[in-house]
């Protein structure tokens, strides 16, 4: 066995923790040092037949097109509002709709709403919007909550904000707005996207004893972000070091994270809260340039436990196995 194939092994276990070209590091070491010959047939045959979908890889699909769709109706409902339309505002709602202004006065069914934004318009021509999705959460196949920040720009004078939410349903196909609310504006600090990690900070290291590994999470730039340092630790001396930097991307109204590693690789990924689990894709450029991509899953056990999973494997296009779960539990600062 090569040194360079122990050095794989040993740093397997940080990268399915972390995220940092998780779908690389063993996979590749068995295709360069043992299966090199094999890698242009397995490339040749995955492109031939590329792999049956995992069961729940159509439900993936379509919660991806629905986000799509949900976005359209917002770029739809900024057209309508610049445009001084509110016939096309109307249509983007279901003739049963609520809305309720940021003053707290309620607008039931689709001809009232219409009446309000005619209104609006009427006071205040050539007025501009521009729409923040903070975030998408699918409620089920055929419900969905936007939750985000529209800013109005009048003819004349300071722009204004507020904050939404709105309740979207899948009716014959198409996604409208059921229930919308406005609420003044309150600005929102990116620590307070990040609430939902907090339990992270702190030190952890896999429960196997046999993996030399130390993941540390603190809060950085005045808790806009936070830093993941990791270092393997072998015969009192680092063979592996790398981190990763986690924060709020407001376009995409997404937690994301970049992660490196001091062999020159690099990579982003993004964050989606699955109920008590987080679902990771990441993807990953190697030094020579070779590219992977994962779906990492973390999973909470306690505030004191959580499990890794690297699913969805890819390698240059050629499919690998997942991993198993690996358990990482809090440990003493310094240990």
């Amino acid at each position: 066995m090569t040194q360079r194939w122990k050095q794989a092994r040993l740093a397997v276990a940080a990268f399915f923790v972390l995220g940092l070209a998780l779908a690389a590091i063993l996979p590749r070491a068995i295709v360069t040092d043992a299966n090199a010959a094999d890698a242009p047939k397995a490339r040749k045959a995955a492109a031939a037949k590329p792999d049956a979908p995992k069961p729940d890889a159509a439900a993936k699909s379509d919660s991806a097109a629905d986000e799509k769709a949900i976005r359209a109706t917002a770029d739809a409902f900024v057209a309508a509002f610049d445009a001084g339309d509110a016939k096309a505002i109307g249509a983007l709602f279901t003739p049963d709709a609520q809305y309720t202004d940021e003053d707290g006065q309620e607008f039931r069914g689709r001809a009232e709403i219409e009446q309000e934004y005619a209104g609006v318009f009427k006071s205040n021509r050539g007025a501009t919007m521009t729409v923040i999705i903070e975030s998408i959460r699918m409620l089920g196949t055929n419900v969905a909550i936007e939750k985000g920040v529209a800013k109005v720009k009048p003819a004349k004078g300071e722009a204004t904000a507020s904050r939404y939410t709105v309740v979207h349903v899948k009716r014959d196909g198409n996604w409208l707005m059921a229930v919308g609310h406005d609420a003044p504006y309150v600005d929102v600090a990116n620590g307070e996207y990040l609430k939902d990690l907090e339990w992270l900070i702190g030190d952890w290291a896999p429960r196997s004893k046999n993996q030399p590994l130390h993941i540390k999470f603190d809060w950085l730039a005045q808790k806009n972000f936070i830093r993941n340092t990791f270092r393997i630790t072998k015969d009192d001396e680092q063979s592996l070091t790398g981190g990763q930097i986690i924060g709020w991307n407001p376009k995409l109204g997404k937690i994301v994270s970049w992660h490196f590693d001091a062999q020159g690789g690099f990579g982003n990924d993004v964050w989606t809260k699955d109920g008590e689990k987080w679902v990771i894709e990441a993807s990953g450029t190697f030094r020579d340039g070779s590219e992977s991509s994962s779906v990492n899953i973390l999973t909470p056990i306690d505030a004191n436990t959580f499990t890794w999973q690297s699913i969805d494997r890819k390698l240059e296009g050629v499919s690998i196995p997942d991993t198993d779960p690996v358990t990482i539990v809090r440990v003493e600062s310094g240990k």
